[in-house]
């Protein structure tokens, strides 16, 4: 191994380091060196590809380049700091910040106020070594598992990923969140009694302390007005019951099938496959999914009403008779 390979092996994580181990000299297969790992199979696929990444971008940079930052960079000694604790330490975001000696970059507006003023020195330089230090940064925060710049300085990720936070919000909070009169006010409200033989939408109510079940099935009127409004208590609507069911059945299950990695690859398949077919799939995955708007569908944030003071209580409102200031006699 050459000195830039050294170099660059250095720069990987103990996890990086391992994928690459197992991978070319173990000639472990990707299945096996997940397991072996403890990652998902999809997770691994990434580790895998950023590490042969990183190894070789290191690798390439180091054989021109003995360091990051040339000896007269130009640049900030605490963004050299932060960049070089970002990259070759592998530290977090608030670790590189604490690295660079200035407690003050730990205010994100200032920290990223200095990351572009330096970014914009290296982009104004003539100088190779400047250039490609630049190139290092941006290609490093492509492929790193975290973004070190701002979103101003962002390029394009090198992933595609399925993202599932949102899904995970709405479910931790219908689970331990929803209030439980809430969900009683929908049912007395929305109710559809109804003949078997007559259509009707269905909506699974969560809750394990009212339901035995974990969820109720509610029958509702098969109308536009209804499925709007029970849309913006982020509540899905199915066309048969036993969508709902399965629906309901997969909420009260998300804690205990996430637990393990394959048991979570199993689950989200099933759960995206069931709410793609409510009636209102897309009016309730377009809402904006966090714990404080959920709080605000279902009444739970409400502002403070602030009392306002009569005029006769406020005092200076009337001015006081001349009268006052004298004794009487």
């Amino acid at each position: 191994m050459s000195s830039a390979q050294s170099q660059a092996w250095n720069c990987l994580t103990n996890t990086e380091q391992q994928s690459l181990f197992l991978q070319l000299s173990e000639g472990k297969s990707s299945w096996e060196v997940g397991n072996i790992l403890g990652v998902a199979h999809y997770k691994y696929l990434e580790l895998r590809e950023r590490s042969q990444k990183f190894f070789k971008l290191f690798t390439d940079f180091f054989e021109l380049h003995g360091s990051i930052f040339r000896p007269d960079s130009p640049c900030d000694q605490q963004f050299k700091d932060y960049i070089e604790a970002s990259i070759e330490r592998r530290l977090s975001n608030k670790e590189a910040v604490l690295a660079s000696g200035d407690s003050a970059n730990l205010v994100p507006c200032v920290n990223n106020k200095n990351i572009i003023r330096n970014m914009n020195v290296l982009q104004d330089s003539e100088d190779e070594w400047d250039i490609c230090t630049r190139r290092l940064i941006f290609e490093f925060d492509r492929w790193n598992n975290f973004r070190i710049l701002p979103k101003i300085l962002q390029q394009p990720s090198a992933y595609k990923r399925r993202e599932n936070k949102r899904e995970k919000i709405f479910l931790k909070y219908i689970l331990k969140q929803t209030p439980d009169f809430a969900l009683e006010k929908i049912r007395e409200r929305w109710f559809y009694k109804v003949k078997p033989s007559k259509s009707a939408y269905w909506v699974a109510l969560i809750s394990k302390t009212l339901y035995s079940d974990g969820y109720y099935l509610l029958k509702i009127r098969p109308e536009k007005e209804v499925v709007k409004e029970l849309s913006k208590f982020y509540l899905y609507v199915f066309n048969t019951r036993d969508d709902a069911d399965t629906f309901g059945f997969l909420v009260n299950q998300y804690l205990d099938r996430t637990t393990k990695i394959n048991l979570s690859q199993k689950f989200w398949p099933e759960y995206r496959a069931v709410i793609h077919k409510a009636v209102n799939y897309n009016e309730v995955n377009n809402l904006e999914c966090s714990v404080k708007n959920l709080d605000m569908a279902y009444n739970t944030h409400r502002p403070r009403k602030t009392e306002k003071r009569s005029k006769l209580s406020q005092t200076g409102e009337s001015r006081a008779s001349s009268s006052d200031f004298y004794k009487k006699y």
